[in-house]
């Protein structure tokens, strides 16, 4: 079923912005189980969760953890018991909000269905609802159709539940404002550092503390196990590269989906926004529509000057400094009033002035692209990619099986299967016990194989490992070294640097710590400062978050104030804030609109959290500890 997903993502996609609510919740195939032989992943009041279930869920998180990080997914994080504890606890939750839905007899009528289905992208064909396209995706996602109605109708009705808690949170806008001046508070503040490197000459290391270290710490220079593999892969990429398609594949394929290969038409478009409270009185509303006016009646005169004036005059943060610049956006991207203007413009028309629940927008439309199919040359490449995975994907399948069984019957060596399959047998470098190792070896069930006594000293091979989706790895053992002790010559320099590097920072520390006790209690100290800099709390990412959260967080109303911590490099950082600046212009309305929104957003998680929280002392929760616990420590 994944593969039909993956296969169909814009169309999935748009269903699941329809179903996914705003929550860690993950699918559910089956609501009700009455199988009492089985063993349930959980029991939520009267609702149970099939283990079927459970591992669908985690191949559901997997998959969209790897789109979401691609090269940099590892496997590994969804093999934890904390991990599979959270995809559980997923289902849980969904199962307690369906219930209390169900006993509030909160539905969906036939009519908003109806109306909601005809809406989503991903079921219409030429901007109309088809049939056709829905019974896809449901098939794409293992649904008969009523099924999948059944399923969406649920979704609905759990976001029912969700609103009706959640889009009651409430934050004033005095809090708003005093949390954007904070955002915009700025602190003058210098810096001295003591590093150290400024005190390891004064230290002599002698050969007897090098040598005393070295036998105290034999752990530290131990060498673990190694072993040398050959090793055979079989992959649906591999795979897939070696496919062949004919020319005859690629046309019927083009001309049974010509609508796939649709380019949905966008419009590249610059606005000004002059926006209007929700509470505005109506003389406030006529007052800046009149202003709109005036501004659309100067752009229309000369256009040119858009960009110049929606730098002046629009309140939109995001595109303001840019000339009002919203780049390319489709249908569906924007609110309706704004996207029906800007799609009936044509490239480099002004719009009138187009009311939306923002304010009010001037629009002009700079570039227009898409809107029509793509030849068969356009698409020959796309469609033979998609091709050559489906053979790619059927010949894994057909292949699988042999490359098991081969590998565990012909267990001495790789040589038949690579020979029956055609694959060819590679070796590694020297795999260090306990150590991550580039893929395929980053595996750690396949780790555990090659470190295994039947692979070590018998040097059969490994069972056929998946590592990865549609993967396949075995290996042989051909080379063991067995755990050692690095020499000491190798290790003396390094010890010597190290021993020397320890004392330093002991130094520094204590350094630092008097310098410290002397500023704050208004004696000097002998630092070298550096030229003061204004830091904002925008400042507080990345290495230097601590930092910028520590200064933000010292006391000032008593002027200069210090703080001082230790550095990871083994250094003593010492701060001197000596002033702290507010804004002095005007707070942006709608900055702090934005801020508002994002405040009543989280109150809003913490709210329905909260609530659920409450829910499940209602709703007792059984869980099967054994599936949870039946993956690997990390």
């Amino acid at each position: 079923m994944f593969d039909a997903v993956r296969n169909n993502k814009r169309v999935v996609q748009a269903v699941l912005l329809l179903m996914v609510l705003p929550f860690a919740f993950f699918g559910v195939e089956s609501y009700m189980n009455n199988d009492a032989v089985r063993e349930d992943a959980a029991v939520v009041g009267k609702l149970k969760i099939a283990p079927e279930e459970f591992e669908q869920a985690l191949r559901d998180q997997t998959d969209r953890l790897r789109d979401m990080a691609g090269e940099q997914f590892d496997p590994k994080m969804m093999e934890t018991p904390q991990a599979r504890a959270q995809t559980l606890d997923g289902l849980v939750s969904q199962r307690i909000l369906l219930q209390e839905a169900q006993r509030q007899h909160m539905t969906v009528s036939d009519a908003r269905m109806s109306q909601i289905i005809a809406g989503v992208p991903g079921f219409q064909i030429d901007g109309k609802f088809s049939e056709a396209r829905f019974d896809q995706v449901a098939q794409t996602q293992g649904y008969s159709r009523d099924g999948l109605l059944a399923r969406i109708r649920q979704d609905l009705v759990i976001r029912q539940l969700y609103t009706g808690v959640a889009g009651s949170s409430f934050v004033p806008a005095s809090l708003a404002r005093r949390w954007a001046q904070m955002q915009q508070e700025e602190r003058e503040v210098s810096e001295a550092i003591i590093t150290p490197f400024e005190f390891i000459e004064q230290f002599k290391i002698t050969p007897e503390q090098v040598r005393k270290y070295y036998d105290d710490n034999q752990k530290e220079f131990s060498v673990p196990e190694q072993v040398k593999v050959e090793y055979l892969v079989l992959s649906e990429a591999a795979l897939a590269a070696a496919q062949e398609v004919s020319e005859e594949e690629v046309r019927k394929t083009f001309e049974a989906n010509q609508s796939r290969y649709m380019q949905g038409e966008e419009r590249k478009a610059r606005h000004i926004l002059l926006t209007v409270d929700a509470g505005a009185s109506a003389e406030d509303r006529k007052a800046v529509k009149a202003k709109a006016e005036a501004l659309q009646k100067t752009v229309k005169a000369d256009p040119s000057k858009f960009a110049e004036l929606a730098k002046a005059n629009s309140e939109d943060p995001g595109s303001k400094d840019n000339g009002g610049d919203l780049g390319f956006f489709g249908r569906g991207t924007m609110v309706k009033p704004f996207e029906e203007a800007a799609f009936a413009l044509k490239k480099g028309e002004v719009s009138g002035v187009v009311e939306t629940d923002f304010g009010y927008h001037i629009i002009q439309v700079e570039d227009v692209r898409g809107g029509q199919g793509k030849t068969l040359e356009q698409a020959r490449a796309e469609i033979t990619d998609d091709l050559k995975k489906q053979a790619a994907r059927r010949r894994f399948a057909e292949l699988a099986e042999t490359f098991s069984n081969t590998v565990y019957e012909q267990a001495d060596s790789l040589a038949p299967a690579a020979e029956k399959l055609g694959l060819q047998v590679k070796t590694s470098p020297l795999i260090p016990k306990g150590l991550l190792m580039p893929a395929p070896f980053d595996n750690e069930k396949l780790r555990e194989a090659i470190f295994s006594e039947d692979a070590v000293k018998n040097r059969r091979n490994t069972q056929a490992i998946e590592t990865a989706s549609n993967t396949l790895v075995s290996a042989r053992v051909i080379e063991q070294l067995p755990p050692s002790i690095k020499p000491f010559e190798t290790v003396q320099a390094d010890i010597e640097k190290k021993l020397g590097f320890e004392a330093g920072r002991k130094m520094a520390l204590e350094r630092g710590e008097a310098s410290l006790a002397k500023l704050r209690a208004g004696e000097e100290a002998p630092l070298n400062w550096s030229p003061p800099q204004d830091i904002s709390r925008a400042q507080a990412q990345g290495p230097a978050a601590t930092m910028v959260r520590a200064i933000f967080n010292a006391p000032a109303n008593k002027l200069p104030a210090y703080l001082g911590f230790p550095m990871d490099n083994g250094g003593f950082a010492i701060f001197r804030i000596t002033a702290v600046k507010q804004p002095k212009e005007a707070l942006d309305p709608a900055r702090v609109e934005a801020i508002k929104a994002q405040l009543e957003q989280t109150v809003s998680q913490d709210d329905f959290a909260a609530y659920l929280a409450s829910l499940r002392k209602e709703y007792p929760v059984t869980v099967n500890r054994k599936l949870i616990d039946n993956a690997k420590q990390p």
